[in-house]
């Protein structure tokens, strides 16, 4: 049976219709035997016939069904579906006018309502994604993003990659920072591979910078407290340069993120992220608040406190911290036993590596 409620003829169908044109009829009962199927097989294909009104009960009440002209069933069945369908695709058009009417008077009350409004909550991801998209949509200029939290889940990437390809065809300059944890991401060298193409800059960091997205230098999207599904979406232009001079203060100290990198620049990275953690450690964070702190797995950040801790020959977390400034490891430096490898991910050359770092999706 389709979606209409119409029934498809089957090629038993066609054999009953093609035998009931040869005579005054076809008795259901004979039908089995005369074409050699199962009872259900015809008493299917009967009823579709009936239904689509090829078939009709003989006027001498003797169970004979005969056929009907496919003009004629079409006229009964078809005719009056056709009619209730034109009847819904006018009722949607008029619909679709009133709205179109609409859209004037809702452009000028929300621009108003802007120009008065420094700061309007979005207290769920429904809301988030609207106003993103209708920021992206009226973007002229350029979009700064700073995404921490590590790798992005698949779904948000996906509608994060239709605006941003959007804009970029449009001539808006795209840059875009992710901490280093996202390039074990495969979803977030994905995303990056397609970006890039369109002219658009990501680079990564270890940690220090505010999940926010700036549109044209006049808006800005940062999260909302308490809810990581939700956002505030501020035009206040005090707040808004506040938000464009971090980002500016972190670019120029990120690495540019690439989806070919060489062994040189993996023992770098995990360098750096090793600092952080040894520096978080120091500063009291648990395991748990680290791994969030550096967008990676709590897995991936318990097994690299451990590498720290054996590195360093620590006997407890306090004797790390100790040693950890004994050994200038804040300052840059390493323990002799060389570079963390990278958070669960097996590094290789092109995008192959993959992690199972999350954050939070409501700022796509």
């Amino acid at each position: 049976m389709r979606a209409s409620g119409l029934p498809r003829l089957s090629p038993d169908g066609r054999a009953i219709y093609e035998l009931a044109l040869t005579g005054p009829g076809v008795l259901p009962s004979a039908l089995p035997g005369q074409l050699g199927r199962a009872p259900e097989v015809v008493e299917k294909a009967l009823a579709d016939l009936q239904a689509l009104g090829l078939l009709c009960p003989a006027d001498d009440d003797t169970g004979v069904l005969t056929a009907v002209s496919p003009d004629s069933a079409a006229a009964q069945t078809l005719f009056p579906r056709e009619q209730a369908v034109s009847e819904q695709l006018s009722e949607i058009a008029e619909a679709r006018a009133e709205m179109e009417r609409l859209r004037p008077l809702y452009a000028a009350a929300r621009a108003k309502w802007l120009q008065t409004s420094a700061i309007e909550l979005l207290p769920n991801l429904r809301s988030v994604r609207s106003v993103l998209s209708e920021l992206g949509a009226a973007c002229t200029s350029e979009m700064l993003t700073s995404q921490p939290g590590g790798g992005r889940p698949t779904p948000v990437l996906e509608e994060a990659i239709a605006r941003d390809e959007a804009m970029l065809r449009r001539g808006v300059k795209v840059r875009t920072l992710y901490q280093h944890t996202a390039r074990y991401n495969q979803p977030a060298v994905a995303y990056v591979e397609r970006v890039a193409r369109l002219g658009a800059e990501v680079r990564t960091l270890s940690d220090g910078f505010p999940r926010m997205i700036v549109f044209d230098r006049q808006a800005a999207v940062i999260s909302l407290h308490g809810r990581p599904q939700g956002g505030v979406l501020v035009h206040d232009r005090s707040v808004v340069d506040f938000a464009v001079a971090s980002f500016e203060r972190a670019w120029p100290a990120a690495t540019p993120f690439t989806a070919e990198y060489h062994k040189e620049q993996v023992h770098a990275l995990s360098a750096e992220v090793k600092q952080d953690i040894a520096r978080l450690l120091v500063s009291g964070l648990d395991d748990r608040a680290i791994a969030r702190r550096l967008g990676m797995g709590l897995r991936s950040c318990q097994r690299h406190i451990a590498e720290i801790m054996e590195q360093l020959g620590a006997r407890s977390r306090l004797h790390a911290g100790y040693l950890i400034g004994r050994d200038g490891l804040l300052d840059g430096q390493e323990p002799e036993a060389g570079p963390v490898t990278p958070p669960q991910a097996t590094v290789t050359t092109g995008a192959s590596a993959t992690g199972s770092m999350r954050g939070p999706a409501s700022l796509t």
